[in-house]
């Protein structure tokens, strides 16, 4: 089988997006960032202050929180990983980039402050 000129296979395309040092840090800063979220959630409901404010997720959270917070994490990396191979251009990628990143901060940086009894 021939490949066709100017087609790359996915992981050629990650690694070529990849060397892009702002985009790494971003996707690096998102993949902690989901962590975090993960973290300080865990650490929310273990103070029974609070309980999980997804309803759907409430009992299986309690139940198997490993399933749950790997789910997570798998969903956030598979996000990531597609944003990534999108064929997009550098500016729009990073553009997309620092909102999902952004966006990310959130839940990490409200479960503190609720912890911190600051919410």
């Amino acid at each position: 089988m021939q490949s066709h000129p100017g087609r790359h296979s996915p992981i050629d395309q990650l690694r070529d997006v990849l060397a892009w040092r702002d985009t790494r840090t971003l996707a690096l800063v998102f993949l902690v960032t989901q962590l975090l979220d993960v973290v300080t959630t865990q650490r929310a409901l273990a103070t029974r202050r609070f309980e999980e404010g997804n309803p759907w997720l409430d009992d299986v959270t309690n139940q198997h929180p490993l399933l749950v917070y790997g789910a997570k994490l798998a969903c956030a990396l598979l996000v990531l990983l597609t944003l990534l191979l999108l064929r997009l251009r550098w500016r729009l990628r990073k553009a997309v980039l620092v909102v999902f990143t952004l966006a990310s901060l959130v839940a990490p940086v409200t479960n503190l402050l609720r912890i911190g009894g600051l919410l």
